[in-house]
């Protein structure tokens, strides 16, 4: 039994290492750092709530892009939002009151567990990223996230590519982001997660 256990986990072991060479490892390791990560929870899942969300959204997503669209990497752009957390709140308040609420508003930033999210045709695998967190009264309620920088949330119309190579993307942290055809690193990433998972558990 003791003989099985152990061929089953060198097994694993093998397969995970050849996954992990098959990866583009520089790309998405040097990806975590220069990504800035937007995360807003809602009060609740009612419709009321939910739309509130989206407001306060499209309002934060404006003013951060105003405030680092000069940004020169993720450095830049997170010394800015931190100069600025009090008027991103503000921002957020008076999108509430606008919208006849009273909830209260929370903006948490630091690093955050995401999991693999795809945004139009833009791939960013699990990992720990800086974020601004945005809690909603209760935040009990479904979340939205997206990218704060380089600026994937709007401009929907520019060159995605172009507008992380701008950031100071490097070509194969683009690549890990954008080259998703066939499903390639997308499936790498989730099973490399299930390996994580199974190991983690152990």
């Amino acid at each position: 039994m003791k003989y099985r256990g152990l061929l089953i986990f060198t097994a694993l072991v093998l397969i995970t290492s050849v996954l992990c060479s098959a990866l583009p490892v520089n790309g998405e390791v040097g990806l975590y750092d220069k990504v800035v990560r937007l995360h807003v929870i809602a009060n609740s899942d009612s419709e009321e709530d939910q739309a509130l969300k989206l407001a306060v959204r499209d309002s934060l997503l404006c003013e951060v892009d105003g405030l680092v669209s000069g940004a020169s990497d993720a450095n830049e752009a997170r010394r800015i939002i931190e100069e600025n957390a009090g008027r991103l709140t503000e921002v957020c308040e008076k999108t509430v009151a606008e919208n006849g609420s009273d909830q209260s508003v929370s903006i948490e930033l630091g690093y955050e567990k995401y999991p693999e999210k795809c945004y139009d045709g833009v791939t960013l695998p699990s990992g720990d990223y800086y974020s601004v967190r945005v809690k909603l009264g209760e935040a009990s309620g479904h979340n939205w996230w997206c990218v704060l920088f380089p600026p994937l949330c709007v401009g929907a119309a520019k060159d995605k590519s172009e507008v992380m190579a701008a950031a100071g993307l490097t070509r194969d942290e683009v690549g890990v982001m954008t080259e998703n055809d066939g499903g390639g690193y997308v499936l790498k990433f989730r099973i490399i997660e299930f390996f994580r998972r199974s190991f983690s558990s152990r």
